[in-house]
């Protein structure tokens, strides 16, 4: 399923993009936005942006400005939405309250840039102002003399004033003139639309897991297992931290290890908006099959054969080595998105290591290549009935954990 970003670009007195700014849109050719409930296009827009599209494509390394409603300005923004990249815009018909004033402080505190959008000056939104980077003026609503009563009213204040529905090349001028220093509308260029693949969900755990985290003592290797068990929700969370400053030099090796990078309550957010149903796309049930079977095996015989500390990096590369028929794209274009340890990275490309091995060995059996599967055995010294044993364990394993799965009709 395809889904869809408009964007327009924000230009600066010498006409070179800046910035752009982010529309939601939920299909191809609209050339507006259908919004029943700004919260949902928000998050929406967000998480086809962040997941489906890419930040980097989208924003072309610049600042991307994003309408954020009054309910999302009062919850403390994941650690995914990187502050160096979002400008924060503040709603016209959002009032200022004692907790806004408070949440835009601790975004402003944060390293966040707020603006004030269709700003029109007024005792309700004054207090806004100082916490504002950026206010944007509708150029054609707002009169000639109220812009500049604002201008000279508010000139105390770091104010960058940004001049919307600019449509004519008099009115860049004027607004050049009236102290303007950036600038958005039809005569630099309309809102293109740009897309992207939705990522396919898989829901039958969501609702344990959200339950196990939201505990009064959440037991955090559980909340793991419930999660690597879910392909779509482990890639997606990965996808996510490989874009926070929690990952640095270290590479995630197991998705409890990425949970214990994250901590709990900034974990309750990412899943939060993961879980969010935009796209009705679901997982096909024999990728997710595979997935699980091959996961447990692996495990399994990795909890046998090596330490118990390699079962969960086993189990990892057991899921994701599916990624690809789950996306409908190259591995090494996914594995390039995702902070994984190097040996898992080069099992799921296939380049000989044990990972990779391991990994061979599984398919062999699921192609009833029987001797090559005895030869693998061999080369990693795993015994034949212990392997058997552990597959067939898995098969059940599966079997029982996709009958929890919820009728898609």
């Amino acid at each position: 399923m395809t889904v869809y970003v408009a964007r327009q670009p924000i230009f600066n007195t010498e006409e070179e993009t800046v910035a752009y700014e982010l529309l939601y849109r939920n299909q191809k050719g609209q050339t507006f936005a259908d919004i029943t409930n700004g919260d949902q296009a928000t998050l929406e827009l967000l998480k086809n942006s962040l997941l489906n599209i890419g930040i980097d494509r989208l924003s072309e390394g610049k600042m991307l400005f994003i309408n954020f409603t009054e309910n999302l300005l009062l919850i403390d923004p994941p650690a995914f939405l990187e502050k160096h990249k979002i400008v924060i815009e503040i709603l016209e018909d959002i009032e200022s309250s004692e907790k806004l004033i408070q949440s835009c402080q601790k975004l402003r505190k944060k390293g966040y840039t707020l603006a004030l959008d269709d700003y029109v000056l007024h005792k309700k939104n004054k207090q806004l102002v100082p916490l504002a980077n950026i206010i944007k003026v509708d150029f054609l609503q707002t009169p000639k003399h109220e812009r500049q009563r604002m201008m000279r009213e508010l000139q105390t204040y770091n104010i960058r004033w940004l001049a919307e529905k600019v449509e004519t090349r008099e009115q860049f001028q004027q607004a050049i003139e009236e102290g303007f220093s950036l600038f958005q509308g039809f005569f630099f260029s309309k809102p293109a639309l740009l897309s992207g693949d939705s990522i396919p969900e898989f829901y039958n755990n969501y609702a344990v897991i959200l339950n196990e985290m939201t505990a009064p003592s959440p037991n955090i290797l559980k909340v793991a297992r419930l999660i690597e068990g879910n392909l779509s929700l482990s890639y997606q969370l990965l996808k996510l931290l490989n874009k926070t400053a929690f990952i640095q030099r270290e590479k995630v090796k197991t998705i409890h290890q990425a949970i214990m990078l994250i901590g709990l309550d900034e974990l309750k957010k990412w899943i939060t908006f993961i879980m969010m149903n935009t796209n009705k796309r679901t997982c096909s049930e024999e990728v997710m099959r595979t997935s699980l079977v091959r996961a447990k095996t692996l495990d399994q015989l990795a909890r046998h054969y090596f330490p118990d500390q390699l079962a969960s990096q086993f189990f990892l590369l057991g899921m994701f080595s599916m990624i690809d028929a789950l996306l409908e794209k190259p591995m090494e274009s996914i594995l390039a998105e995702l902070p994984i340890d190097l040996e898992i990275k080069e099992a799921l490309l296939l380049k000989e290591n044990p990972f990779s091995s391991a990994l061979l060995l599984i398919k062999s059996i699921e192609t009833a290549n029987w001797l090559l599967a005895s030869d693998f055995c061999s080369q990693l010294q795993w015994e034949e009935d212990v392997l058997f044993n552990c597959y067939n364990k898995a098969i059940r394993w599966s079997d029982q954990l996709l009958e929890k799965t919820p009728s898609s009709n």
